[in-house]
């Protein structure tokens, strides 16, 4: 099926804004269905299935150009949002047109930093300081740059600077998975519950097993006695289960440390 003006115009939405949550996702649909007077399902649960269907129109038009609507999840607040992401290139030079050399690898140090750390974050006094490391890239980053670059970043959604503290956003997390599976094997991991890249999580004290906060949620949701996912391991799980809630950013207290994996 090819795209209707409705669906040209979501995709348009989305090549300018990047990334949107789901609630915006779904004023969206119903903005270009409306102005086009194309069907609509005022129904929410009718709404889901007919919003899935347009976005898999969409995605298959545009996927000999290498481009796809995905959908993820925040790691600290389990709202979904999709994000517009390039397949073909997995590799972080797909920024190439958009930041210079030596801010593409203040970007790369500040990734494995962060992917390094115990929590999934580090500090902004820690991120900006570590330019001193960067390794003399044409025109050297001065801590008054790299204080920009981070904001820039934060503005752009890649990075999310909160009390301090800097993460990877949903967005880094989306366009740049496979790239950080790839680069930083030895030290990342995946889900159990989802399959999906995990920096921010809890894991289990006995085997590594990690899961996002929201994966945990739903996975030990109504089980008395909450155990290790992981068929081999089994054993109780000793961190307290996320509530349910998908409002409320989860406490630094919740995210939990995680044994690291040994660097080759």
């Amino acid at each position: 099926m090819s795209m209707k003006d409705s669906h040209k115009l979501f995709l348009q939405s989305f090549m300018s804004r990047g990334l949107l949550d789901a609630k915006e996702v779904r004023q969206l649909y119903r903005t270009c269905c409306l102005k086009f007077n194309e069907k609509y399902a005022e129904k929410e649960e009718d709404q889901k299935a007919h919003l899935l269907e347009f976005v898999r129109t969409i995605n298959r038009n545009i996927q000999p150009f290498h481009m796809e609507i995905k959908k993820g999840v925040s790691e600290e607040e389990g709202k979904s949002f999709y994000c517009l992401v390039c397949t073909s290139d997995t590799s972080i030079t797909k920024l190439a047109s958009d930041y210079t050399q030596p801010e593409m690898e203040f970007f790369k140090r500040l990734i494995e930093s962060i992917i390094d750390s115990d929590n999934g974050e580090i500090g902004s006094t820690s991120a900006i300081n570590s330019v001193d490391k960067l390794e003399k890239v044409n025109k050297k980053l001065s801590k008054q740059d790299a204080q920009t670059l981070l904001e820039r970043l934060e503005a752009q959604k890649w990075i999310k600077i909160s009390r301090g503290r800097v993460s990877l956003a949903t967005r880094a997390l989306l366009e740049l998975e496979q790239y950080i599976l790839e680069v930083y094997s030895n030290i990342t991991d995946k889900c159990n519950v989802c399959k999906r890249l995990c920096v921010k999580g809890q894991s289990c004290d006995s085997c590594n097993t990690k899961l996002h906060f929201h994966c945990a949620t739903r996975f030990f949701q109504n089980k008395e006695n909450p155990r290790c996912p992981n068929k081999e391991c089994g054993v109780n799980w000793a961190h307290e289960i996320p509530n349910k809630s998908t409002d409320v950013e989860m406490p630094s207290t919740q995210q939990e440390s995680r044994k690291r994996k040994t660097r080759s």
